[in-house]
């Protein structure tokens, strides 16, 4: 059984060329109720380390909050950033909807951007091979089988390269996006009001 974090996180933000996209719509191979929303970033070896920086202190935080809640040292999952193929990803993800107890369901979707911080037209896909920056939250979880590890919620997304040719609103200045030279939508208003996901209850598998 997982457990939640006691806390949503700061955001961090990273930029890079992105990998098996599924912005647009959940993906639904594995989740098929809800499915999974899913970007992995390429990152160069500077920023994953930067990232890391980042995390550390929260990480071990959380990690010493659980193993004083067990009384016990407890194992260390592997963070979601992998090395594959010569390349240095970066896994982030978001559910695609839940179910409450009292049996409400909510439905989430992506926050995405152009480069100019104007809400992206729902009509476009953005696709694998695209530059993006990815706003994202750590979310912290505990399971017996698998110890404790951290997965990374999406916030937001901006799309400053397009390959291949109903959120709650909030600015892309907030995510921590500015405007940049790049891919600019057509039409559509900066947005002003909150995007917040529930926390996820995620086991991936940190290295530090």
């Amino acid at each position: 059984m997982t457990v939640k974090a006691r806390k949503k996180h700061d955001i961090i933000k990273v930029g890079g060329t992105s990998k098996y996209c599924h912005l647009n719509e959940p993906n639904k191979t594995y989740k098929k109720e809800y499915g999974e929303y899913q970007c992995e970033v390429i990152l160069t070896p500077e920023l994953a380390e930067q990232v890391k920086k980042q995390l550390r202190p929260v990480y071990e935080k959380e990690l010493q909050a659980k193993q004083d809640e067990l009384g016990k040292e407890v194992n260390k999952a592997e963070i979601p950033i992998v090395e594959k193929d010569g390349q240095i990803r970066i896994k982030t993800k978001l559910k695609g909807g839940v179910m409450t107890k009292a049996g409400k369901e909510y439905l989430f979707n992506v926050a995405m951007y152009d480069a100019a911080g104007k809400p992206l037209p729902k009509d476009v896909q953005v696709w694998g091979g695209s530059k993006v920056n990815v706003a994202f939250r750590p979310s912290f979880w505990y399971t017996a089988s698998l110890g404790f590890g951290v997965s990374f919620e999406i916030a937001a997304v901006q799309v400053l390269e397009l390959a291949n040719g109903g959120v709650s609103e909030q600015s892309a200045e907030s995510f921590g996006f500015t405007a940049e030279e790049g891919y600019v939508a057509n039409g559509g208003e900066t947005l002003d009001s909150a995007f917040d996901a529930e926390e996820t209850e995620e086991t991936l598998t940190a290295n530090f």
